[in-house]
């Protein structure tokens, strides 16, 4: 019985340690970024993302078409990382898109999407460029 007892504790135990969210502090700070064309033709994007500290993530975008129609939108959310591999959860959809990333030697982090809203995607990168504070 003290053996069971002992095996169940260290399971729940395993379990909420796998549970725990990393958060590479290379990736934490404020960054910059755009792109065209890459997930709408003829729009261009342009954003600031901000990744606090405990996971908390602010994503303030604007959104451009051909014809000069402007989207702005602002979203929180949430990030961690884990075995190599970026997660971003938004608020607004509750859907966690995955990337790969790399951190590069001038601190910017370049992305390559693995999932995006709950389907597997390796169509969209993206470099964001650190914001460095005066």
């Amino acid at each position: 019985m003290k053996k069971l007892f002992v095996l169940s504790l260290l399971a729940i135990t395993t379990g909420l340690a796998a549970q725990k969210k990393e958060y590479d502090p290379k990736v934490m700070g404020c960054y910059k970024g755009s792109e065209v064309n890459q997930q709408m033709e003829g729009v261009s994007k342009y954003w600031v993302s901000c990744r606090l500290e405990k996971g908390k993530s602010i994503l303030m975008f604007v959104a451009i078409n051909q014809d000069g129609n402007v989207v702005q939108e602002t979203e929180n959310g949430s990030w961690w990382t884990k075995d190599g591999k970026y997660y971003e959860l938004h608020n607004t959809d509750k859907v966690t898109d995955i990337y790969n990333y790399e951190v590069l030697p001038n601190g910017d982090v370049k992305f390559q999407s693995i999932e995006m809203m709950g389907k597997k995607d390796n169509t969209y990168s993206f470099i964001d460029t650190k914001i460095n504070e005066d």
